[in-house]
Protein backbone atom coordinates (compact mmCIF):
# COMPACT_ATOMS: atom_id res chain seq x y z
CA UNK A 1 0.00 0.00 0.00
CA UNK A 2 1.40 3.13 -0.77
CA UNK A 3 2.50 5.30 2.04
CA UNK A 4 -0.20 8.32 1.79
CA UNK A 5 -3.11 5.91 1.94
CA UNK A 6 -1.37 3.86 4.20
CA UNK A 7 -0.97 7.21 6.62
CA UNK A 8 -4.53 8.07 5.82
CA UNK A 9 -6.00 5.52 6.75
CA UNK A 10 -3.85 4.87 9.84
CA UNK A 11 -5.20 8.50 10.72
CA UNK A 12 -8.33 8.19 9.99
CA UNK A 13 -9.13 4.51 12.20
CA UNK A 14 -6.25 6.45 15.47
CA UNK A 15 -8.57 9.58 15.01
CA UNK A 16 -12.12 7.00 15.90
CA UNK A 17 -10.05 5.29 18.41
CA UNK A 18 -9.37 8.59 19.73
CA UNK A 19 -12.91 9.76 19.69
CA UNK A 20 -14.40 6.40 21.43
CA UNK A 21 -12.37 6.89 24.23
CA UNK A 22 -13.81 8.53 27.43
CA UNK A 23 -11.25 10.98 27.62
CA UNK A 24 -12.67 14.47 26.87
CA UNK A 25 -9.20 15.76 26.21
CA UNK A 26 -8.79 13.28 23.30
CA UNK A 27 -11.67 14.75 21.10
CA UNK A 28 -8.84 17.25 20.04
CA UNK A 29 -6.93 14.22 18.54
CA UNK A 30 -9.82 12.90 17.27
CA UNK A 31 -10.78 15.54 15.13
CA UNK A 32 -7.39 16.56 14.06
CA UNK A 33 -6.46 12.81 13.14
CA UNK A 34 -9.72 12.05 11.25
CA UNK A 35 -9.36 15.76 9.16
CA UNK A 36 -5.75 14.64 8.30
CA UNK A 37 -7.01 11.37 7.16
CA UNK A 38 -9.53 13.04 5.00
CA UNK A 39 -6.58 15.64 3.18
CA UNK A 40 -4.61 12.44 2.74
CA UNK A 41 -7.04 10.59 0.81
CA UNK A 42 -7.37 13.34 -1.41
CA UNK A 43 -4.15 13.68 -1.85
CA UNK A 44 -3.45 9.85 -2.98
CA UNK A 45 -5.82 10.25 -5.36
CA UNK A 46 -4.36 13.57 -6.66
CA UNK A 47 -1.31 11.42 -6.43
CA UNK A 48 -2.57 8.60 -8.29
CA UNK A 49 -3.54 10.93 -11.68
CA UNK A 50 0.07 12.66 -12.27
CA UNK A 51 1.33 11.23 -14.90
CA UNK A 52 4.79 9.49 -15.11
CA UNK A 53 7.91 11.71 -14.54
CA UNK A 54 6.46 14.95 -12.99
CA UNK A 55 7.10 14.36 -9.58
CA UNK A 56 3.85 14.00 -8.66
CA UNK A 57 2.62 17.10 -9.81
CA UNK A 58 -0.56 17.43 -8.62
CA UNK A 59 -0.20 17.13 -4.86
CA UNK A 60 2.80 19.91 -5.15
CA UNK A 61 1.97 23.58 -4.58
CA UNK A 62 4.75 24.72 -6.62
CA UNK A 63 4.70 23.80 -10.20
CA UNK A 64 6.91 24.45 -12.96
CA UNK A 65 7.05 24.15 -16.78
CA UNK A 66 9.97 22.22 -18.10
CA UNK A 67 10.41 19.89 -21.14
CA UNK A 68 10.82 16.28 -21.37
CA UNK A 69 13.74 14.32 -22.89
CA UNK A 70 12.00 14.31 -26.80
CA UNK A 71 11.57 18.45 -26.13
CA UNK A 72 7.74 18.01 -25.34
CA UNK A 73 6.72 20.31 -22.43
CA UNK A 74 5.87 19.08 -19.22
CA UNK A 75 4.65 20.46 -16.06
CA UNK A 76 6.84 18.98 -12.74
CA UNK A 77 6.03 19.51 -9.09
CA UNK A 78 8.78 21.52 -7.64
CA UNK A 79 9.53 21.10 -3.30
CA UNK A 80 8.28 19.23 -0.86
CA UNK A 81 5.63 21.20 -0.05
CA UNK A 82 1.94 19.52 -1.00
CA UNK A 83 -1.53 21.48 -1.91
CA UNK A 84 -3.56 22.50 1.03
CA UNK A 85 -7.44 22.12 1.40
CA UNK A 86 -8.57 24.90 -0.76
CA UNK A 87 -6.28 23.57 -3.64
CA UNK A 88 -7.04 20.42 -3.23
CA UNK A 89 -11.15 21.34 -3.59
CA UNK A 90 -9.74 23.04 -6.79
CA UNK A 91 -8.17 20.78 -8.23
CA UNK A 92 -10.47 18.05 -8.03
CA UNK A 93 -13.12 20.63 -9.59
CA UNK A 94 -10.72 21.17 -12.31
CA UNK A 95 -10.49 17.15 -13.24
CA UNK A 96 -13.72 16.47 -12.55
CA UNK A 97 -14.43 15.05 -9.63
CA UNK A 98 -17.11 16.34 -8.02
CA UNK A 99 -17.70 16.00 -4.39
CA UNK A 100 -19.55 17.46 -1.15
CA UNK A 101 -16.65 19.17 0.46
CA UNK A 102 -19.39 20.40 3.17
CA UNK A 103 -18.52 17.71 5.85
CA UNK A 104 -14.69 18.23 5.30
CA UNK A 105 -15.30 22.00 5.79
CA UNK A 106 -17.49 21.80 8.62
CA UNK A 107 -14.49 19.32 10.30
CA UNK A 108 -12.07 22.13 9.95
CA UNK A 109 -13.81 24.82 11.71
CA UNK A 110 -13.90 22.24 14.64
CA UNK A 111 -10.31 21.21 14.38
CA UNK A 112 -9.67 25.29 13.89
CA UNK A 113 -11.62 26.04 17.46
CA UNK A 114 -10.63 22.69 19.32
CA UNK A 115 -7.02 23.47 18.81
CA UNK A 116 -7.35 27.27 19.26
CA UNK A 117 -9.64 27.84 21.83
CA UNK A 118 -11.05 26.21 24.64
CA UNK A 119 -14.14 23.99 23.80
CA UNK A 120 -16.92 24.63 25.85
CA UNK A 121 -19.40 21.82 24.08
CA UNK A 122 -19.54 17.76 24.36
CA UNK A 123 -19.17 14.75 22.57
CA UNK A 124 -23.11 15.16 21.24
CA UNK A 125 -22.06 18.11 19.28
CA UNK A 126 -19.22 16.41 17.90
CA UNK A 127 -21.21 13.25 16.64
CA UNK A 128 -22.94 14.99 13.60
CA UNK A 129 -19.31 16.03 12.19
CA UNK A 130 -18.22 12.57 12.76
CA UNK A 131 -21.11 11.30 11.06
CA UNK A 132 -20.92 13.25 8.01
CA UNK A 133 -17.14 12.59 7.79
CA UNK A 134 -18.23 8.75 7.56
CA UNK A 135 -20.05 9.79 4.26
CA UNK A 136 -17.67 11.35 3.17
CA UNK A 137 -14.88 8.87 3.85
CA UNK A 138 -17.42 6.30 2.18
CA UNK A 139 -16.85 8.63 -1.08
CA UNK A 140 -13.49 9.14 -1.23
CA UNK A 141 -13.10 5.26 -1.14
CA UNK A 142 -15.52 5.06 -4.13
CA UNK A 143 -13.06 7.79 -5.64
CA UNK A 144 -10.18 5.27 -4.87
CA UNK A 145 -11.82 2.43 -5.94
CA UNK A 146 -11.67 0.86 -2.81
CA UNK A 147 -13.38 -0.90 -0.59
CA UNK A 148 -13.66 0.81 3.11
CA UNK A 149 -14.63 -2.42 4.59
CA UNK A 150 -11.09 -4.23 3.36
CA UNK A 151 -9.70 -1.04 3.93
CA UNK A 152 -10.79 -0.09 7.50
CA UNK A 153 -9.80 -2.29 10.52
CA UNK A 154 -13.88 -4.05 11.05
CA UNK A 155 -14.54 -1.89 14.70
CA UNK A 156 -13.39 1.70 13.11
CA UNK A 157 -15.61 1.23 9.97
CA UNK A 158 -18.58 -0.18 12.42
CA UNK A 159 -18.03 2.89 14.73
CA UNK A 160 -18.31 5.47 11.32
CA UNK A 161 -21.51 3.60 10.06
CA UNK A 162 -23.20 3.45 13.66
CA UNK A 163 -22.51 7.21 13.99
CA UNK A 164 -23.65 7.79 10.43
CA UNK A 165 -27.04 5.63 11.17
CA UNK A 166 -27.17 7.61 14.46
CA UNK A 167 -27.18 10.91 12.77
CA UNK A 168 -29.22 10.19 9.50
CA UNK A 169 -32.51 9.20 11.92
CA UNK A 170 -31.58 12.36 14.45
CA UNK A 171 -32.24 14.17 10.99
CA UNK A 172 -34.87 12.83 9.99
CA UNK A 173 -36.36 13.39 13.20
CA UNK A 174 -35.59 16.97 12.93
CA UNK A 175 -36.99 17.65 9.38
CA UNK A 176 -40.37 16.02 10.25
CA UNK A 177 -40.38 18.83 13.19
CA UNK A 178 -39.30 21.38 10.59
CA UNK A 179 -41.90 20.47 8.12
CA UNK A 180 -44.88 22.15 10.03
CA UNK A 181 -43.17 25.35 9.80
CA UNK A 182 -45.70 28.13 8.72
CA UNK A 183 -42.83 29.91 6.93
CA UNK A 184 -43.81 33.39 4.71
CA UNK A 185 -42.27 32.48 1.78
CA UNK A 186 -42.84 29.48 -0.16
CA UNK A 187 -39.09 29.22 -1.58
CA UNK A 188 -38.24 29.91 2.40
CA UNK A 189 -39.96 26.83 3.31
CA UNK A 190 -38.03 24.78 -0.23
CA UNK A 191 -34.51 26.79 1.56
CA UNK A 192 -35.09 25.66 4.89
CA UNK A 193 -35.57 21.74 3.97
CA UNK A 194 -31.94 21.85 2.83
CA UNK A 195 -30.06 25.18 4.25
CA UNK A 196 -31.66 25.66 7.62
CA UNK A 197 -29.11 25.25 10.47
CA UNK A 198 -28.29 26.07 13.72
CA UNK A 199 -27.81 29.92 14.81
CA UNK A 200 -24.38 28.90 16.74
CA UNK A 201 -23.08 25.45 15.57
CA UNK A 202 -24.40 25.33 12.26
CA UNK A 203 -26.12 21.94 12.64
CA UNK A 204 -28.82 21.11 10.67
CA UNK A 205 -30.43 18.94 13.94
CA UNK A 206 -32.92 21.78 14.27
CA UNK A 207 -36.28 21.04 16.21
CA UNK A 208 -39.65 23.11 17.52
CA UNK A 209 -39.43 23.72 20.90
CA UNK A 210 -42.79 23.92 21.08
CA UNK A 211 -44.24 21.51 18.06
CA UNK A 212 -47.51 23.67 18.53
CA UNK A 213 -46.02 27.02 17.17
CA UNK A 214 -45.26 26.82 14.09
CA UNK A 215 -45.24 30.60 12.54
CA UNK A 216 -42.28 32.04 11.31
CA UNK A 217 -42.87 34.97 13.36
CA UNK A 218 -43.55 33.64 17.41
CA UNK A 219 -41.98 29.83 16.83
CA UNK A 220 -38.53 29.19 18.20
CA UNK A 221 -36.00 26.42 17.36
CA UNK A 222 -33.97 24.15 19.30
CA UNK A 223 -30.43 22.77 18.17
CA UNK A 224 -30.39 18.88 18.91
CA UNK A 225 -26.41 19.14 18.55
CA UNK A 226 -25.43 21.91 20.71
CA UNK A 227 -28.49 22.49 23.14
CA UNK A 228 -29.17 26.48 21.29
CA UNK A 229 -32.52 27.70 21.42
CA UNK A 230 -33.35 30.60 18.61
CA UNK A 231 -36.44 32.51 16.88
CA UNK A 232 -37.15 30.79 13.60
CA UNK A 233 -37.06 34.16 11.55
CA UNK A 234 -33.61 35.07 12.90
CA UNK A 235 -32.12 32.12 10.55
CA UNK A 236 -34.45 33.49 7.46
CA UNK A 237 -32.45 35.92 5.31
CA UNK A 238 -29.07 33.37 6.08
CA UNK A 239 -30.83 30.38 4.76
CA UNK A 240 -32.08 32.05 1.81
CA UNK A 241 -28.75 33.68 0.73
CA UNK A 242 -27.18 29.82 1.60
CA UNK A 243 -29.58 28.62 -0.43
CA UNK A 244 -29.19 30.74 -3.33
CA UNK A 245 -25.28 31.09 -2.76
CA UNK A 246 -24.02 29.74 -6.33
CA UNK A 247 -27.26 32.23 -8.26
CA UNK A 248 -25.75 35.46 -5.75
CA UNK A 249 -22.80 34.71 -7.20
CA UNK A 250 -23.10 34.24 -10.73
CA UNK A 251 -25.44 37.70 -10.88
CA UNK A 252 -22.99 39.50 -8.90
CA UNK A 253 -20.17 38.30 -11.25
CA UNK A 254 -21.54 37.22 -14.63
CA UNK A 255 -24.43 40.29 -14.45
CA UNK A 256 -28.07 39.08 -14.12
CA UNK A 257 -31.51 39.01 -12.38
CA UNK A 258 -29.90 38.39 -8.45
CA UNK A 259 -32.56 35.23 -6.75
CA UNK A 260 -32.78 38.24 -3.28
CA UNK A 261 -32.40 41.12 -2.81
CA UNK A 262 -32.23 43.95 0.28
CA UNK A 263 -35.45 44.66 1.51
CA UNK A 264 -36.82 48.37 2.11
CA UNK A 265 -38.88 47.28 4.82
CA UNK A 266 -36.45 45.35 7.58
CA UNK A 267 -33.15 45.81 5.67
CA UNK A 268 -32.30 41.78 5.28
CA UNK A 269 -31.33 40.02 2.30
CA UNK A 270 -34.68 38.26 1.60
CA UNK A 271 -37.00 40.03 -1.13
CA UNK A 272 -37.08 36.44 -3.07
CA UNK A 273 -37.19 38.27 -6.66
CA UNK A 274 -40.19 35.49 -8.84
CA UNK A 275 -42.44 36.44 -5.62
CA UNK A 276 -42.00 40.28 -4.91
CA UNK A 277 -42.40 39.41 -1.41
CA UNK A 278 -39.68 40.10 1.85
CA UNK A 279 -39.34 36.29 3.31
CA UNK A 280 -38.44 38.36 6.81
CA UNK A 281 -40.78 41.06 7.39
CA UNK A 282 -43.59 40.39 4.68
CA UNK A 283 -42.93 43.65 3.01
CA UNK A 284 -44.76 43.14 -0.70
CA UNK A 285 -44.97 45.09 -3.76
CA UNK A 286 -41.54 44.92 -5.07
CA UNK A 287 -41.53 45.73 -8.63
CA UNK A 288 -38.47 44.47 -10.50
CA UNK A 289 -37.19 47.68 -12.48
CA UNK A 290 -34.90 48.16 -15.44
CA UNK A 291 -31.85 50.20 -13.90
CA UNK A 292 -31.58 52.02 -16.88
CA UNK A 293 -35.22 53.65 -17.45
CA UNK A 294 -37.08 52.82 -14.40
CA UNK A 295 -39.83 50.82 -16.27
CA UNK A 296 -41.39 47.71 -14.34
CA UNK A 297 -39.94 44.73 -16.31
CA UNK A 298 -42.24 43.04 -18.43
CA UNK A 299 -42.27 39.33 -18.31
CA UNK A 300 -40.67 39.03 -22.17
CA UNK A 301 -37.80 41.24 -20.01
CA UNK A 302 -37.03 39.30 -17.10
CA UNK A 303 -36.68 35.93 -19.78
CA UNK A 304 -33.92 37.43 -20.80
CA UNK A 305 -32.54 36.66 -17.02
CA UNK A 306 -31.36 39.94 -16.93
CA UNK A 307 -31.10 43.07 -15.04
CA UNK A 308 -32.40 45.16 -17.99
CA UNK A 309 -35.50 45.89 -20.28
CA UNK A 310 -34.92 44.44 -23.66
CA UNK A 311 -34.08 48.22 -24.70
CA UNK A 312 -31.18 48.93 -22.05
CA UNK A 313 -29.03 45.29 -21.91
CA UNK A 314 -25.64 47.09 -21.90
CA UNK A 315 -26.30 48.26 -18.43
CA UNK A 316 -24.66 46.57 -15.54
CA UNK A 317 -26.91 46.23 -12.33
CA UNK A 318 -30.08 45.10 -11.54
CA UNK A 319 -33.02 47.93 -10.18
CA UNK A 320 -35.55 46.75 -7.36
CA UNK A 321 -37.76 49.31 -5.77
CA UNK A 322 -41.40 50.06 -4.40
CA UNK A 323 -41.35 53.37 -6.53
CA UNK A 324 -39.54 54.88 -8.82
CA UNK A 325 -37.55 56.91 -6.86
CA UNK A 326 -35.99 54.39 -4.43
CA UNK A 327 -33.10 52.69 -4.80
CA UNK A 328 -31.90 48.89 -3.35
CA UNK A 329 -28.57 48.12 -1.62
Amino acid sequence: MDSLLSNAIQSIEIGVEDFRSTDQRRLVSAVRNVHAGMLLMCKEKLRLLSPPGTDEVLIKTRIAPGLDPAGQLVFRGQGEKTVDEQQIVERFGQLGIHLDWSPLRKLTSHRNVLEHYRYLGGRGELREVVAQSATMIRRLFDVLGLDPVDALEADCWEFLLENEAVFQAELARSRASIQTMRWRSPTMARAARANLSCINCRSGLLELVNPYDVDQETAKLKCRACGSNFPAKDRVWPTLVQYFGQDLYEAATQGGLPPVFRCEGCGEVAVVTDEGDCACCGKGGYDLRCEVCNEILADEDREQGDARCLQHLDSEYAFFSNDRSSVPD
